[in-house]
């Protein structure tokens, strides 16, 4: 019996070598909306920090992006006949930048997914989405409704910031207000927290047509409260646990939690520790370390007897650097070929979690 008296299928994981693909901050307008925007930001502390550097140049998925990657998926088959399956863990709207032009309101004003801010449209992009859901390789989940510390950011426009402003002016949101907090974290308002929360609820109710199958609130902060407010909606199973931020012993916490397997609390269940998949870039060397690395912890994982979560974030695919995105593409086909030579097996957070409670995968997958 599992905590709390729910049964449990012992499964033999090891066996069955299961990998999950999770990545992160797919529908968000961030970074940069273009180069020029990239060019101007590039001075703000934002974009100077050590995350800067890195993620300066990430951008919204265009709908070649979206076509190259389910291309690639569909080359690979696991273990079980099966092509992987990309977790994209998608924000459910961004914000409205003529009306912040206008004004600074109480409350962000969001425009929702399919459409974008203007400068942000990818022509077609909604329609490569649905096709590589239809394909079967595409797995939308939640990410929050617009990843940015609503609060935070809106102080930090009234007080007239000098990178909130220059920011706001190439339509990102990206300054130091924003690079410091998060969408859940518990320095904003509870009130805006909650909103927030079942507004990108009902709209990834629309958008999909089902219920999220899990959550990976944005930046890994959150507290007990979020857990317990997606809990009275019905989402249940969590992304990124042991990388909580803002929690004391950080490190020896993730490796108290990473023998864990199920992770359980009552209706809530976490997926294991995610291993990093971040080739980051066409450096000479970057992908191949990235791939071993990534193929070692898999094996590892599997030796615990657990499924491998793999975290690779959009900022690989999707980047205004066409040789930045080709390159990470590269490294992910090396690394799904090394996984499918290993008979790995791939599913998403829904089969995990069904695999342990009931012993099958989940129902047959259906997107918008």
């Amino acid at each position: 019996m599992g905590e709390r008296g729910k049964p449990r299928v012992n499964l033999d994981w090891a066996r069955l070598r299961a990998v999950v693909l999770e990545s992160d901050d797919w529908g968000l307008c961030a970074w940069a909306a273009d180069r020029d925007a990239w060019a101007a930001l590039a001075g703000t502390p934002a974009f100077l920090s050590s995350a800067g550097k890195r993620y300066g140049g990430s951008t919204l998925e265009s709908a070649a992006d979206v076509r190259s990657l389910a291309a690639l998926l569909l080359e690979h088959q696991g273990g079980d006949g099966r092509s992987p399956v990309w977790q994209a863990n998608t924000v459910m709207a961004n914000p409205d930048y003529a009306r912040l032009m206008a004004g600074t309101p109480d409350a962000l004003p969001l425009i929702e997914l399919p459409e974008t801010p203007a400068r942000w449209r990818r022509q077609g992009l909604w329609d490569e989405v649905r096709r590589a859901c239809d394909a079967g390789v595409w797995r939308i989940e939640l990410h929050g409704l617009h990843h940015l510390p609503e609060s935070a950011w809106l102080s930090a426009l009234r007080r007239g910031d000098d990178d909130a402003r220059r920011a706001l002016a190439a339509a990102s949101p990206v300054c130091s207000a924003v690079d410091a907090s998060g969408e859940y974290d518990p320095a904003e308002p509870s009130e805006v927290r909650r909103r927030s929360l079942a507004r990108a609820i009902a709209r990834f109710r629309v958008l999909t047509g089902r219920a999220p199958a899990s959550f990976c609130p944005p930046d890994y902060r959150w507290d007990e409260s979020l857990e317990a407010d997606a809990e009275c909606h019905g989402v249940t199973t969590f992304q990124g646990k042991a990388e909580q931020a803002g929690r004391p012993l950080g490190r020896l916490r993730r490796a108290l939690l990473a023998p864990r397997w199920p992770h359980v609390a009552g209706a809530r269940f976490y997926m294991p520790p995610r291993i990093a998949f971040e080739p980051c870039g066409p450096e000479p060397g970057r992908a191949q370390a990235a791939v071993a690395s990534a193929l070692r912890r898999v094996r590892e994982a599997w030796a615990r007897a657990r499924p491998a979560v793999v975290s690779s974030h959009r900022l690989n695919y999707a980047h205004i650097d066409p040789a930045w995105s080709e390159a990470g593409r590269e490294a992910l086909r090396e690394l799904l070929a090394g996984l499918c030579h290993e008979g790995a097996t791939f599913l998403v957070d829904a089969d995990v979690r069904s695999l342990v409670e009931r012993g099958v995968r989940a129902e047959e997958r259906t997107e918008p």
